[in-house]
Formats: C-alpha cells, sequence, structure tokens
C-alpha cells in the first residue's frame, strides 16, 4: 500500500504543480480501434490495449486502480468475449493497477516478466502473476499469437515488448511514451545508458512490425521508433561527451544536442497535447541528459519526473535507502526494491513549466 500512495500523492503533487486539476488523471477516453482486432484505450494511467483473440480477450496493462470495470465497459463496446488474459508490459501501478479487479472471480491468466513478477508480489492491486517468462516467450499460434521480449533494463528491470505478428503490432511499455524522451525509474533498475541497446536490440530484432503503440499516449509506426532509437543513442553520445570535457547537463544539451537539426523534435518547449505528467519534450531531453551524465560519473540517481535541477544544485534525494546499483535498488536475487515511479524525488522547482499538463503520460 505505501507504494502505491507514494505514487498517488507524487502524481496528485505533479498536477498541482502544473497548475492542473488535482482530481486525478484523465478519465477513460473512448476505445480506438488501432488493426483488424486490436484497440486501444486511454486515460486512467497506461494505454491498456485490447487485442480480440479466437478464444477471448487479452488486455495488455490495466491502469491505475479501480479502472476494471471502465476498461470492461469499453471492451463490450467491441466484443462480448470474455477476458482470459492480462500482460504486464512493467510492475508500475499505472500499468497494472486494476489487475485483481479484473481478475477477480475468473479464470484470467497474468502474464509478466519474471522482474516483473516479484515487484508486482508486493504491489497492492496486482493480482497473482500465472505465468513469467525471462527473455522470449510465446503464447497461441497462428492469428492469436503473442510474443514477448525482454531485452534488459531500460525505464525499468522488467520492461516487456509486446509482439502482435498477425496484427504488425508491437507494444513499447514505458520505454516509449508520448513519442519523447522517457522517465527513468532507477529504484525499479532503470537505466539512461542501456536504454540506446535495449531499444536498438528491439529494432534489429523484431521485424515485420507496422504500428508501434507506446505506454502512454499515441500509436507511433516503424520509422517514429528508429527516429526515437536516434535520439536515445544521441542523449548518450551527448553526454560523454559532456563528462568528457566537464560541461554541465545543460552546457551538453545546448552544445552537442540542441544544434543538432534531428533532434529538433525533442526540443520543443510546449506541452503535448493530452498529456498526463512529464513535462515538455525539452525538458525530457535534459533529464535524460542529466541522468545519464550522472551514470557515466557513476553517481547515485534520482527519480526525476521533469526537468532536472538547475545545474549546480546537488540532485534530488532518493526517499528509500540505495542508489540505482545498490542493494536496495535491484534486492538480493532480483527482489523488488521499495518504491515505484515516484518513490524517488518530489519534483524539482520548475519541473514543469506554467501551462496545464493535464490536458494525459
Amino acid at each position: 500500500m505505501k507504494r502505491m500512495a507514494i505514487l498517488a500523492s507524487f502524481m496528485a503533487a505533479s498536477l498541482v504543480a502544473t497548475g492542473a486539476s488535482a482530481q486525478g488523471l484523465p478519465p477513460i477516453t473512448e476505445i480506438e480501434q488501432v488493426s483488424d482486432n486490436v484497440y486501444k484505450i486511454f486515460g486512467g494511467g497506461g494505454n491498456t490495449t485490447v487485442f480480440v483473440r479466437s478464444d477471448g480477450v487479452t488486455l495488455i496493462d490495466t491502469k491505475m486502480p479501480m479502472n476494471g470495470e471502465a476498461i470492461l465497459a469499453e471492451v463490450r463496446k467491441v466484443t462480448d468475449k470474455p477476458v482470459t488474459m492480462i500482460i504486464n508490459t512493467h510492475a508500475h501501478p499505472d500499468h497494472i493497477g486494476s489487475n485483481a479487479e479484473l481478475t477477480a472471480g475468473g479464470n484470467v491468466q497474468v502474464v509478466a516478466h519474471a522482474n516483473a513478477a516479484r515487484r508486482m508480489a508486493q504491489t497492492p492491486n496486482a493480482g497473482t502473476v500465472n505465468q513469467t517468462f525471462e527473455d522470449r516467450l510465446t503464447l497461441g499460434s497462428g492469428a492469436d499469437q503473442i510474443d514477448l521480449y525482454w531485452f534488459g533494463p531500460a525505464h525499468t528491470d522488467n520492461d516487456s515488448f509486446v509482439v502482435f505478428p498477425g496484427e504488425r503490432i508491437m507494444l513499447m511499455g514505458d520505454v516509449m511514451a508520448w513519442d519523447m524522451g522517457l522517465l527513468i525509474d532507477p529504484l525499479s533498475g532503470g537505466t539512461m545508458l542501456n536504454t540506446p541497446k535495449v531499444v536498438g536490440q528491439v529494432t534489429t530484432t523484431i521485424t515485420g512490425v507496422d504500428k508501434v503503440i507506446e505506454g502512454h499516449g499515441q500509436v507511433n509506426d516503424w520509422s517514429g521508433l528508429q527516429d526515437y532509437r536516434a535520439y536515445l543513442q544521441k542523449v548518450v553520445e551527448v553526454a560523454q561527451k559532456g563528462v568528457d570535457e566537464n560541461l554541465d547537463y545543460v552546457q551538453a544539451y545546448d552544445k552537442y544536442f540542441a544544434a543538432d537539426p534531428a533532434m529538433a523534435p525533442y526540443t520543443l518547449e510546449e506541452l503535448k497535447p493530452g498529456l498526463e505528467y512529464g513535462s515538455t519534450p525539452k525538458n525530457r531531453s535534459l533529464n535524460n541528459i542529466y541522468v545519464a551524465m550522472l551514470e557515466l560519473r557513476g553517481e547515485e540517481v534520482p527519480l526525476i519526473m521533469g526537468a532536472p535541477p538547475p545545474p549546480g544544485s546537488p540532485p534530488p534525494a532518493p526517499r528509500g535507502p540505495g542508489g540505482p546499483r545498490g542493494p536496495a535498488a535491484r534486492g538480493p536475487a532480483g527482489a523488488p526494491p521499495p518504491g515505484t515511479p515516484g518513490a524517488g524525488s518530489q519534483p524539482p522547482p520548475g519541473a514543469v513549466p506554467a501551462p496545464s499538463e493535464h490536458a494525459n503520460h
């Protein structure tokens, strides 16, 4: 309960900081068709993806708690088949929060990466994970086939990539959200430096995909994913130059990132329509460069939702014991650490610009 309460209070504080309503996240919106048998439900937390299979419905991610009935109401608009499976892309509460509600009293299989399952075992409302995998798992066959992949730590240490080969669709979880810089959660084993390698493996290992559903926000395409891979590689390259030249993260951003025309989409200073939380593309890029530089210097990395603190300021102090590479971050034998998004740090001053961000992460 403590982990969920930390996240809820953090998200509420973020909304207040942006001038947004403190009543909560945007409500669930009308179900959106992505392909013949795949739909996306936005709002209430991370995207929920609906895959209508021959023997039932598979849901990927279940938003924050108490969204189960609202999810089912949207599913009923497109099919009367029962929900038979839930797949969680990772163990954050805004992606697993309604698992327990949706599995109560029914025969619903819950599938997640082994690292996610260990964390979910200590998270309220996560339900019971019935099947885990380490690197790859295939569920079903033919038009119903689902392929699951894990390539190492990125946003967290338990990010799964979900592919529907028959629909030519891949789900990125929060390794890609809002088509801007991602949020690194070091308390859940996340690392900026490894993320370009992970996404690089995604783009070279997985084939036959046309549409890419992000963890929050939009449906992208394969070309957009390639652009995002180039962004991640650029962030680490800029961070390395910043460390080598003893620059602060703003100087590195100005000299090597903002000056690159290919990075223009990631330097925008306006909030994206529908953004729930997480600040502007520019602030996320600054955040990612800052985190990468901390990692390169071997320093402790806090969780930062928006812009990092001004150059010369100390990093926000993590709320939990241990750092991103310490025992409390990864836990013995892969056990989950204390904290989830929101368990790291409070939003630093100026983390989000004045206009309302609650227009949807």
